[in-house]
């Protein structure tokens, strides 16, 4: 925002959301406020990543999606879910991860699926 010569937008957007974090992770929050936009989480990475599959199957083919990040993702969020467990024991926290990490699966497979599928090529039009 600095560059787009609102400097002062930007320094207050930053203050609030210092200040929105801070009472987030103050011990004033309840549980039940935290464990709920924890929750809501879930949704949006679900409808995330299947409107990404889904854009996938329609085109027949997964684009300029990086196989390498695609992979680290999956492998991450199979990851989280074990750290999870072990470190908080968070059922709420550990159902996150295998939510994303279901998603993350579809998309790693669309991945090796469509591997050797080119998009279609445009034609030029002739004058």
């Amino acid at each position: 925002m600095h560059f787009r010569g609102q400097t002062v937008k930007g320094v207050a957007f930053l203050a609030c959301y210092a200040l929105v974090l801070m009472v987030l992770l103050s011990p004033l929050m309840p549980l039940a406020v935290v464990t709920l936009l924890q929750a809501s989480n879930v949704p949006a990475v679900v409808v995330g990543k299947l409107l990404q599959a889904a854009t996938n199957y329609r085109n027949g083919h997964t684009g300029q999606l990086s196989a390498i990040t695609i992979f680290l993702l999956f492998g991450g969020s199979l990851t989280r879910i074990f750290t999870s467990i072990q470190e908080t024991g968070d059922p709420l926290m550990a159902g996150v991860f295998v939510v994303s990490s279901l998603c993350n699966g579809l998309i790693a497979a669309q991945v090796l699926f469509y591997w050797n599928s080119k998009p279609p090529q445009k034609q030029k039009k002739e004058q």
